[in-house]
C-alpha cells in the first residue's frame, strides 16, 4: 500500500523530531496529504554500538528472509503438485478449493515477523490508548562500520477525520524507547483535496 504515484500530494508537516535517545535520532522529514491517506517520511541516524546493532540486525533479518522465501517456494512447489495429483480422484473444483486452502496457509506461515527488530517501528496512537504500526511501502538504508541511515515512507489510510495525529516510533533493539509525538494538521481534508495528477497538468501545459 502507497500513495497513487500519478498524484502529486500536498505537504502539510515537516521537519521535526520525534525521538532521541544516545546515538540514535529519529526525525520527520515530511507528512504530505493525498485524497486517499498520508504519507510520512522518517529519517532514522545511528552511530557506533547503536549503528553497529541496526546493521547487524537488517543483515540477520535480510539473511532469514531470503532463507524463508526459498522455503515458501518449496512448500508452494509441493503444494502445485499434490494439487495436480488430486485433480484425478478428486476432481477439478474440489482440486482447486484445497489448493487455495493450502497457499492461504503458506502465505500466513511465512509472512514476515513485525517484531524482528530490524527496523524503525512507525506507528499512529488509537484510542484507547493502542498503537497501529505502520510498514514501510519504501526504503533505503546506508551503513559503514560506525553509521547507519535509515530513509522509510509510511501509509497511514484513512486520513485523520480532525487533522489530529500522535505518531508514536521505537526501535529499542539500538537503543530507541518508544517516543510519542502530538501533531495537528489544520485543515487537512481541505488541504489534501487540493492533490492533482501529474498526467492532467502535463497534457494540460
Amino acid at each position: 500500500m502507497g500513495p497513487d504515484e500519478e498524484l502529486l500530494g500536498v505537504v502539510v508537516h515537516s521537519g521535526l523530531v520525534l525521538g532521541r535517545s544516545q546515538g540514535v535520532v529519529v526525525a520527520l522529514r515530511r507528512i504530505t496529504a493525498f485524497p486517499a491517506g498520508l504519507s510520512v517520511d522518517a529519517v532514522v541516524l545511528a552511530r557506533d554500538l547503536h549503528a553497529e546493532a541496526a546493521g547487524r540486525r537488517e543483515r540477520v533479518a535480510t539473511a532469514r528472509r531470503r532463507a524463508g522465501a526459498t522455503a515458501q517456494h518449496e512448500d508452494e512447489v509441493a503444494a502445485q503438485q499434490q494439487s495436480q495429483a488430486a485433480v484425478q480422484w478428486e476432481g477439478t473444483a474440489a482440486a482447486g478449493r484445497e489448493h487455495a486452502r493450502k497457499q492461504a496457509m503458506i502465505e500466513r506461515q511465512y509472512l514476515r515477523r513485525f517484531d524482528e527488530g530490524d527496523t524503525l517501528r512507525l506507528g499512529v496512537s488509537t484510542p484507547p490508548a493502542d498503537t497501529r504500526w505502520l510498514d514501510a511501502y519504501e526504503s533505503t538504508r546506508f551503513d559503514t562500520e560506525d553509521r547507519y541511515r535509515l530513509e522509510a515512507s509510511y501509509w497511514l489510510t484513512p486520513l485523520p477525520l480532525d487533522g489530529l495525529l500522535t505518531l508514536v516510533c521505537a526501535w529499542p533493539e539500538i537503543g530507541l524507547p518508544e517516543m510519542r509525538t502530538d501533531l495537528i494538521l489544520p485543515d487537512l481534508a481541505v488541504r489534501a483535496a487540493e492533490t492533482f495528477a501529474l498526467w492532467d497538468v502535463a497534457e494540460e501545459r
